[in-house]
């Protein structure tokens, strides 16, 4: 989807997106630091808060178990007789910010021979101390846990919250404690009201945050105190966890009665939101002090922070856009300039300037470097374009040397009108362009000879061709002062070793047939032997006198060999073109390939011989480059028959 985009818009995009991420991760780490960070410091307010209001709570019942200690103190050592009770109990209840009632209970006919149930009990009413005796058909006092626990156990006891017995809409809990006399024998329990409102009132101001809230639980999970007064005293954690059907409540519950003090999130379900818990179970009353944080004020405050964090962030990222956006737009504009010239110089046209770019950055390296680039490409375009002038004019001018070469070897037409005994065709195919193979045939003294030649200039090309011509203008001026073979080579080799500095040479096989006795003299200067076939069927390779080079070292004798043609005896006089041609394996044609196939087609014309040597070249070299020129001369003596 970028790849469509411009690169300006590419920059930004990634740069930004880039940035956010780095923003957004970094915000997200400062998040659970400060988290983590406001966790602990809520930990540890809480648990100060939580100890402060726990001291608070023992410190009263601390109170009211130094009262019941001393009281029991003085009822073992004899301070106190049975009569004298209710005075004491009157000041102890009067004298208490929070013991609102006292009772001595004795062991039946312990205080009395016949009395089973003695309990004076003094107790706040709000017109003053009331008393009253506890025991009796009504009620049993010796069936009571506050006696009966502590009468057993023989240690003080902390009871549960039950509603009192002179109003039962008074929550109390009642410190109880035994007294024993000298013989240690249990003579009866002390047992202190502690209305539970004055518990609440110090559970109910503790304050922490604006919604947060305390409670107590009981040591079986009653709640004792708790926001919701309809699950006070009604409702432990465990029957809350039963009806909310909250499995995680009943475990917390669990954990509060293993544990002394912990600070955890609160289970979902109890509240509407989030929350923790720091709760401390209190020491010998067993009762668990618990303060619920909601987690949307303890986060309150990051919550805020994060908020102004996102909406600077996000202002920052609209103005670091915009920078992005202008600095790619300065970066690119150069680009687009040097895009639209790139195009125009693609569609050929050179000469189109390149916007000037001053800056010394990468874009002004790029920009130099594309104009040195325009400059070579069209140096280079103007000097192929002069290469390209420069070979068609040699390829124009080597066409016409061909011409020119071709124009100097004889045609087969100019023998046809001169009725001439014989039947002769050449045929000669360069290498390149031109080439330095030539052959020649012309008749002599009006007809009653015939003067016929082949040669190989020993390089190709123009050079060759040049010397291949001097040479046959040569031969032409001296044949027609001498129809001696030896001495028409003898002259000619003089003549191309004046001056030859380039060291050139050629082979050169030539004859003179006399048209009207077949008699034929040759001469020959280093060619290739030919191959004569007689009339009778036979052929051979004719032996021929030896002979040097022309234009290798001059005043060289060339001797005169002579054979006698019958009437239908040939000749094929080749170049080594012919032999040495090569396939694409280096394979030479060679000349028993050569003598093969004229032994099929020696009695063929002289054109379907020549053509066919040209075919089975071709064939052989199935492809292969031409290395050398390729000639082939036929001739085949024809007299008419006589009488």
């Amino acid at each position: 989807m970028l790849a469509r985009h411009s690169l300006a818009t590419r920059l930004a995009l990634v740069s930004l997106l880039t940035i956010a991420t780095i923003f957004f991760i970094s915000t997200g780490a400062v998040y659970t630091m400060i988290r983590g960070i406001l966790l602990e410091n809520a930990e540890a307010q809480s648990r100060e808060l939580v100890r402060a209001t726990a001291n608070q709570i023992l410190i009263s019942l601390n109170e009211v178990a130094g009262v019941g200690q001393h009281m029991a103190i003085h009822l073992q050592i004899g301070a106190y007789q049975p009569d004298d009770l209710f005075p004491m109990l009157d000041e102890t209840v009067r004298g208490s910010r929070i013991i609102s009632g006292a009772n001595v209970s004795y062991e039946p006919f312990a205080a009395f021979p016949d009395r089973q149930y003695f309990g004076p009990f003094s107790y706040q009413t709000p017109e003053g101390i009331a008393r009253m005796n506890l025991g009796g058909r009504g009620y049993d006092t010796f069936t009571r846990d506050w006696y009966q626990i502590p009468a057993l156990t023989g240690r003080p006891y902390w009871t549960e919250p039950f509603p009192s017995a002179v109003d039962s809409n008074r929550l109390i809990v009642v410190y109880s404690v035994p007294f024993f006399d000298a013989e240690g024998a249990l003579q009866g329990v002390i047992a202190l009201d502690v209305e539970l409102r004055s518990l609440v009132s110090i559970v109910d101001d503790v304050e922490i945050f604006d919604t947060g809230y305390a409670f107590l639980l009981s040591p079986t999970g009653r709640l004792i105190t708790y926001p919701h007064e309809e699950w006070v005293m009604r409702e432990s954690i465990f029957s809350l966890a039963q009806t909310l059907e909250l499995p995680a409540l009943r475990e917390l519950g669990r954990q509060m009665q293993r544990t002394r003090e912990a600070f955890l999130p609160l289970p979902t379900g109890i509240l509407d939101e989030g929350a923790r818990l720091y709760y401390l179970r209190l020491p010998e009353l067993e009762w668990s002090l618990g303060v619920v944080i909601p987690e949307r004020e303890l986060f309150a405050s990051i919550q805020r922070v994060i908020s102004a964090i996102l909406i600077i962030g996000s202002a920052g990222f609209l103005l670091l856009l915009l920078a992005i956006i202008l600095i790619s737009r300065g970066i690119t504009r150069p680009l687009k300039g040097l895009v639209s010239s790139a195009e125009e110089i693609a569609r050929g046209n050179l000469d189109r300037a390149l916007p000037t770019i001053k800056t010394q950055d990468e874009i002004g390296d790029l920009s130099r470097s594309f104009d040195d680039m325009r400059r070579s490409l069209k140096d280079y375009i103007n000097d192929l374009t002069q290469t390209t002038a420069a070979k068609e004019r040699i390829e124009s001018e080597l066409k016409i040397a061909r011409n020119i070469q071709m124009s100097f070897l004889p045609k087969r037409l100019a023998l046809e009108g001169r009725q001439l005994p014989v039947d002769l065709h050449a045929e000669l195919l360069s290498a390149k362009a031109v080439g330095g193979d030539l052959y020649d045939f012309f008749p002599m003294d009006d007809g009653r000879r015939l003067f016929f030649a082949i040669g190989d200039v020993s390089d190709k090309g123009v050079p060759a061709a040049l010397f291949m011509a001097v040479t046959k203008t040569l031969v032409k001026g001296f044949a027609e002062q001498s129809p001696n073979p030896g001495e028409m080579l003898y002259r000619v080799n003089n003549e191309l070793c004046l001056n030859n500095d380039s060291g050139m040479f050629v082979t050169y096989l030539c004859g003179v047939l006399d048209l009207t006795t077949g008699e034929m003299e040759f001469a020959n200067a280093g060619h290739n032997p030919p191959l004569i076939a007689r009339a009778n069927g036979q052929h051979e390779w004719l032996k021929l006198p030896p002979g040097l080079v022309l234009g290798a070292m001059d005043d060289i004798e060339f001797p005169v060999s002579k054979v006698q043609l019958g009437p239908g005896d040939a000749l094929m006089l080749y170049t080594d073109g012919v032999t040495e041609a090569s396939n694409p394996q280096q394979e030479l044609y060679g000349e028993d390939a050569l003598e093969k196939l004229y032994a099929r087609i020696k009695n063929h014309s002289a054109k379907a011989q020549v053509d066919a040597v040209f075919k089975a070249v071709e064939a052989h070299a199935n492809g292969a480059e031409q290395s050398d020129d390729i000639t082939a001369l036929v001739l085949r003596y024809r007299p008419q028959p006589k009488g």
